[in-house]
């Protein structure tokens, strides 16, 4: 976990995730966003997500910025290990939508 107010959005890059149901959706998008972290050292602090229904999936489009990741200006917290299911929550209405997760540390 970062200090995210320090986070400039330098850079734009596109990740597109799919899944069978909101909740893979939701825990591939958070683990491809690991993933820029662990192999590019990206960060990002801005993010715009659009979510399509396809036949029997859904996909999201995400236009994400930021950086590269900076120790001494990000700061270095606890470490994220991997995404999990437990207590994964989506909650939608008509003005918004809620999710919460669990992260292993």
């Amino acid at each position: 976990m970062l200090n995210f107010q320090r986070i400039e959005p330098i850079f734009e890059e596109h990740i597109q995730v799919d899944g069978h149901d909101k909740k893979e959706l939701l825990y591939n998008w958070l683990e491809q966003l690991l993933l820029e972290f662990d192999i590019k050292t990206m960060v990002y602090v801005s993010y715009d997500i659009t979510i399509a229904s396809e036949q029997a999936s859904f996909k999201l489009h995400g236009k994400v910025r930021g950086e590269k990741y900076d120790r001494g200006k990000h700061g270095a917290k606890t470490e994220v290990k991997g995404v999990t299911y437990h207590l994964m929550t989506i909650e939608e209405s008509a003005k918004e939508s809620k999710v919460r997760f669990v992260l292993d540390l």
